[in-house]
């Protein structure tokens, strides 16, 4: 790890300052987390009991949590701190219209069968659940914790989880992109930070590709 300490020199912020930009998102939007996780624990009661969710409307509502996300997080509060998070949030605002299209248009279908399948619903429970108590598994508070819609991460790996739930085809190729790449720049940092999350980062990335991979055509 003393490369990547080294590289921790060259970021223009500390550690407490990155991860207090998830305690201030949190203290800003508190009255919609329970929400969000209410509706997350709905999403996945539903494809545990084969209830598919319909691509028309859960497209769309992935794609706002994509663009929220890009624009209050990654372009405003990590842009206070770091000069090229406003150029990383393009790739957010991307995804959202592509998920907002697939939906709108019909073309994008999920289903709990097939390769992958597992992977992806264990992703998308990770994120929903699991990924909030990363900060205190890390000794931070549960203030910083990262939620599904607010926090980049999450909200990578769970649309990870779900495109391993749909067909794979170009389109699902595309989806995976910006979440990927993301994902891989999160983790270089993490790393940089010097923080072990890096490697929950990495694990979640490469599950969800694999998953991917695996899905039929």
């Amino acid at each position: 790890m003393d490369g990547f300490r080294a590289l921790a020199d060259m970021l223009p912020f500390e550690p407490r300052v990155y991860w207090r930009l998830f305690q201030l998102e949190n203290e800003a939007l508190w009255p919609v987390k329970p929400l969000l996780l209410a509706a997350g624990g709905a999403l996945l009661y539903g494809l545990l009991t084969d209830r598919r969710p319909s691509g028309r409307w859960l497209g769309p509502l992935l794609g706002a949590a994509w663009f929220w996300t890009g624009w209050q997080f990654v372009a405003l509060g990590y842009g206070a701190i770091n000069w090229a998070a406003p150029r990383f949030a393009w790739g957010f605002y991307a995804e959202a219209a592509l998920l907002a299209a697939l939906g709108l248009s019909s073309r994008l279908t999920f289903s709990r069968r097939g390769p992958g399948a597992a992977t992806g619903v264990g992703l998308l429970t990770a994120a929903l659940f699991a990924w909030p108590l990363l900060a205190l598994l890390d000794g931070r508070s549960w203030r910083e914790a990262e939620t599904v819609a607010i926090a980049p991460d999450p909200t990578a790996i769970a649309t990870l989880g779900l495109v391993a739930l749909a067909p794979r085809n170009r389109w699902t190729a595309l989806l995976c992109l910006p979440p990927a790449l993301w994902l891989a720049l999160s983790a270089f940092t993490l790393f940089a930070l010097d923080s072990w999350q890096g490697w929950a980062v990495l694990a979640a990335l490469a599950a969800g590709l694999a998953a991917q991979g695996s899905r039929p055509r």
